[in-house]
């Protein structure tokens, strides 16, 4: 476990441990009698003291909302709900200690065994502090802004408890031993569930599957080719990020031999597909294969047999080298040759006869009895101007439906017809394929079929390629690709229903513990 966790775990044990020891006479050390010999009697201003109360409560709604906007706003979703957990669930507890409904005397009286209120004044300290710390984790990212942030955090909470101390409204002890426990709550909390190793924090537009390779990840990566391939890797480094979205590809300098490319797959990664894979399944229903894999091993794994598979059945892509475990459990790296003297399709010349290989290829999925599923501009290279290469076959399919099939063969008919235009692509395809064949490709087409780059760039194009397509085929109706079944209503409802819930009870906490 992280040193982070177990200091935070102490500082919350501790916390709560002071705050017993708060409630004694004099407070923690004499504390309060101490500081009461200082000040004196305390004669309160009532004007003030609801002006303090007042200060508080704004205070929390000053922090929380603005910083819920600008996660919505950033899409880290991760932050948000752990943010939003954080404070809602701390507001639910403040409210069952002090609250006056009945349900909440009801409960109260359950787990104290009375329906009065918990004798504890220094709940707005608790969730000051907790919106406090929790805000400061997700909003700045780790470095000189976090350190100048605890700056700003400890002198906002450290004003809240002197006021309300010289206000008579909490004992020095309580107030201090509360800001420790909230503001530890939260931190504790934020470095569990969303640890910045993993969940960076940042405002720039990244792509969530690309891993930072730094220094740490580099030198495991490196000692664990070494050790289980026996290769030396001397550098490491991103290669064509802009075509993938779904791992970390990375080009890995050798000491000695031809480079090899890496795609770096990790929990994030796992869950990512988890989450595609089910709103795949609200949206469209259940189609063809699509299970959620158990675990990053089985989603590496399902990768290197397909390239094995594929090379096997004549298709050309590239050469696996084989599966290293990074980190056990977490994340593993698949090794494959790095195709030497290869450019994206839309780079190319693409003359005729690479046309006809490009094609030849999709043909040569069929007859192996497996879909590619993923066929879009960056994972269709050419080779020497004269060979194509199909890269990224992660999605890829054993013993598809012919729906399926028909897909591949529409992403490669549009992949080339952005480059030579529908007409050439067409007269080349009438060569492997029947107009029966090229009409029921086209017919799939829907945005289900069509990989997101290659339908972002069939819409750029002002051409209308995929009407254009239709236009020079004989008719075919359109296929549908929508599934009913009981599953998946039942799965659509059950997962409103839990949305549903989920944010009547954080509104109805945080709305109960001061925060709305």
């Amino acid at each position: 476990m992280p040193a982070p966790v177990w200091g935070w775990t102490a500082v919350l044990v501790a916390a709560a441990l002071l705050l017993v020891l708060a409630d004694r006479p004099g407070g923690l050390l004499g504390l309060d009698r101490a500081v009461a010999e200082v000040t004196g009697p305390q004669q309160p201003h009532r004007g003030a003291t609801r002006v303090v109360r007042v200060g508080t409560v704004l205070g929390y709604r000053c922090l929380w909302l603005p910083t819920a906007l600008v996660l919505v706003w950033t899409a880290r979703w991760r932050h948000l709900l752990v943010y939003l957990g954080t404070v809602s669930v701390v507001a639910a507890v403040a409210q069952l200690a002090e609250g006056q409904g009945v349900l909440v005397r009801a409960v109260r009286a359950e787990v104290t065994g009375t329906p009065a209120a918990v004798e504890f004044t220094a709940w707005p300290v608790v969730v000051l502090a907790t919106v406090s710390v929790a805000t400061l984790y997700v909003l700045t990212p780790s470095g000189r802004a976090r350190r100048w942030g605890w700056g700003a955090v400890a002198a906002l909470v450290m004003t809240a408890v002197v006021l309300r101390v010289v206000l008579g409204l909490d004992g020095p002890s309580v107030a201090i031993a509360a800001a420790l426990l909230g503001g530890s709550a939260a931190a504790l909390v934020c470095t569990v569930l969303a640890p910045e190793a993993a969940f960076p924090v940042g405002y720039r537009r990244r792509v969530s599957a690309h891993l930072a390779l730094d220094a740490a990840r580099t030198a495991r990566i490196r000692a664990a080719v070494r050790d289980q391939l026996g290769v030396a890797v001397t550098a490491i480094e991103p290669f064509r990020l802009d075509g993938s979205a779904g791992s970390t590809p990375c080009r890995l300098t050798t000491a000695a031999g031809p480079d090899l490319f890496g795609k770096l797959y990790s929990i994030t990664h796992l869950r990512s597909d988890r989450w595609y894979k089910l709103l795949r399944v609200l949206r469209y229903g259940r189609l063809e294969d699509e299970a959620p894999f158990s675990s990053v091993r089985r989603l590496v794994e399902h990768e290197d047999y397909m390239l094995r598979l594929l090379r096997d059945g004549g298709v050309r892509v590239p050469e696996p080298m084989g599966v290293v475990e990074v980190v056990p459990g977490r994340e593993y790296l698949l090794v494959t040759e790095l195709v030497p003297r290869t450019v994206e399709i839309r780079r190319s010349r693409l003359d005729d006869a690479v046309i006809d290989d490009a094609l030849r290829q999709i043909a040569l999925l069929w007859s192996a009895g497996a879909a590619h599923r993923d066929v879009k501009p960056s994972n269709v290279l050419v080779q020497d101007e004269a060979r194509v290469v199909l890269v990224d076959v992660s999605f890829g399919e054993l013993r598809p439906s012919r729906w399926r099939q028909a897909a591949d063969l529409a992403g490669m008919l549009f992949t080339c017809a952005l480059v030579a235009g529908p007409e050439r692509v067409l007269d080349g395809a009438r060569r492997q394929f029947t107009d029966a064949e090229l009409s029921e490709s086209v017919a799939a087409t829907s945005p289900l079929t069509l990989p997101t780059q290659l339908r972002r760039m069939l819409a750029a194009d002002g051409r209308d390629v995929v009407g254009r397509c239709r236009a020079l085929l004989p008719s075919h109706p359109r296929i549908r690709v929508q599934r009913w079944s009981a599953r998946r209503v039942l799965l659509t409802l059950a997962t409103a229903g839990g949305v549903a819930a989920a944010v009547v009870l954080a509104a109805l906490n945080l709305r109960a513990g001061g925060l709305l």
